[in-house]
């Protein structure tokens, strides 16, 4: 029999589904609740269910970090999300972490039992692979080895250099070596003979199983065309068979045909974000057609190569008229979906980021700062906020760009660097940045203000009060602490200049962002 554990912080909703259902009689086990993921987990531990359902938005610990934890700690266990909140962001994230289930409250006893009986089949065809788990991975992985799937997941993840790839490919007795790289992700509950041949027809292919359900193809050839051809099949291939069997769907990922061994990290990043897009396609039973699938070429057959280009040499300026040219095939009525925004952003994110890592060394900070815009591609709804979230990715690189340039930019990022590691010490000090950079305190100070148009001691302020309002939007610290804690020792000073950008006091602040909050 299997065990079910339910976190919901509201009573009712437990009550209501510990009841609702006749447990025993359905061959199930209800072994226990908890109003939190906190007070969950080491019941979870203790317990070991089979299945664990899930509200999403709790106190303390929600389900998305209960999920986390789980998939980690106890990869076995199934997860079901049930979730008031129809938003994607979060069938996203629980895409990410692979959940189960992702359903939306409220939810009746019967479609509840239909998921359960879903995931419970789930879990004995797991149990069944199990026990074929060497000789499937023997047929997947054309005989690779433990320590070739090890070798062959590193270099998928960009852990070698090109000469250390070679060598370990040499020394594990795999061919690495061609012109062009194509990297596909399967999941499938089981991938049909016919189907393994025909992906590895006529094109040299090396596939790992990545773990149980996944496997990992990484294909090679010395033509471009032709691998581009191939992946073309393959895709529209995989996409007939999902919408042949709806419930049992096709999750995969398929990256971009790259050159050299570098190329193969690159190509499975891209595969791995595609997978992400599948399964909430998938989810959302969005591919019905092959006129569906076909409609979305105007997002897939984007020219990034003027991208690129604009990349290199557009002007702040011209960001705005670019914008709105690269997305222009987005104006069409057939592309105007939240899924269509999403899946473009993410190539265009992918694309940016990409030419980031292989044309420029950004700092951490401007890496963070496309991450934080990244979280937004989620929420994106109309056009109008497709061209903000490019604007401003564009901003941020161009100007990167423009910074570079300068002959002080690099003593000037290594400061900004140093600052951000140590603006909660009180004692940090002009003398103290100065030495760091290797220039005097007086040359330092001049340089600066010229290249930021503020003086470090400015510069130094705003770092410290943004802190200080992101702690107290997120903690429950006193306002001493927070001082405390962003590099004023003396709290009154703290809370002078608090109110001098803000125009409020710090509790005014907290109540302020408190109240915006209860109407999100």
């Amino acid at each position: 029999m299997k065990k079910i554990f339910l976190v919901d912080d509201e009573i009712v909703v437990r009550e209501g589904i510990r009841n609702c259902i006749d447990w025993e009689s359905e061959g199930l086990v209800y072994c226990g609740d908890a109003p939190d993921g906190e007070i969950a987990l080491p019941l979870i531990e203790k317990l070991n269910p089979d299945i664990v359902i899930t509200d999403i938005k709790m106190p303390f610990m929600d389900g998305l970090e209960l999920s986390r934890i789980l998939k980690e700690k106890m990869p076995s266990i199934k997860i079901i999300i049930l979730s008031g909140h129809d938003e994607f962001e979060f069938a996203r994230e629980a895409m990410r972490i692979q959940i189960n289930e992702y359903c939306l409250k409220p939810i009746s006893s019967n479609d509840l039992l239909n998921i359960l009986t879903k995931v419970i089949s789930q879990i004995d065809l797991e149990k069944q692979d199990e026990k074929l788990l060497e000789n499937l991975k023997d047929q997947a992985s054309q005989n690779v080895s433990r320590s070739q799937i090890d070798f062959l997941k590193e270099l998928c993840e960009g852990s070698y250099s090109t000469s250390d790839a070679i060598n370990e490919a040499a020394n594990h007795r795999i061919d690495i070596i061609s012109n062009y790289y194509l990297v596909l992700i399967l999941k499938l509950e089981d991938i049909p003979g016919d189907l393994e041949e025909w992906l590895t027809d006529d094109i040299s292919t090396i596939s790992f199983k990545s773990n149980l359900k996944e496997t990992v193809y990484i294909m090679r050839s010395n033509s471009r065309n032709h691998l581009e051809s191939q992946a073309l099949l393959i895709k529209h291939r995989l996409i007939h068979l999902s919408n042949t069997d709806p419930d049992n769907p096709v999750v995969f990922g398929l990256g971009k045909v790259r050159s050299r061994v570098q190329g193969i990290a690159l190509s499975f990043s891209e595969a791995n974000e595609d997978k992400i897009f599948y399964c909430i396609v998938n989810k959302y039973h969005l591919l019905k057609s092959g006129e569906d699938v076909l409609s979305k070429k105007d997002i897939q057959h984007v020219n990034r190569k003027e991208l690129i280009h604009f990349l290199k040499f557009g002007d702040l300026k011209n960001i705005a008229q670019f914008c709105e040219y690269y997305s222009a095939h987005l104006d069409k009525p057939r592309s105007q979906t939240s899924f269509y925004y999403y899946y473009f952003l993410i190539d265009f994110t992918i694309t940016v980021s990409e030419y980031m890592k292989e044309h420029v060394q950004p700092p951490k900070s401007i890496i963070e700062e496309i991450t934080v815009q990244e979280n937004r591609i989620s929420r994106v709804s109309e056009l109008s906020e497709v061209l903000e979230y490019m604007n401003e990715i564009l901003c941020i690189v161009i100007q990167n760009r423009e910074d570079s340039n300068s002959r002080f930019y690099p003593i000037i990022q290594k400061a900004k660097e140093y600052i951000e590691e140590h603006f909660n010490e009180a004692h940090l000090s002009l003398q103290m940045i100065a030495s760091e950079v290797n220039v005097s305190s007086s040359y330092f100070s001049h340089m600066f203000s010229q290249e930021t148009n503020q003086t470090l001691s400015e510069y130094l302020t705003r770092v410290r009060l943004d802190k200080a309002k992101e702690l107290l939007k997120t903690t429950n610290d006193k306002t001493y602490e927070i001082a405390h804690k962003v590099g004023y020792s003396d709290a009154h000073y703290f809370c002078k200049l608090f109110k001098k950008d803000t125009g409020m006091t710090t509790k005014e602040f907290k109540t302020k962002d408190m109240s915006l909050e209860s109407y999100v």
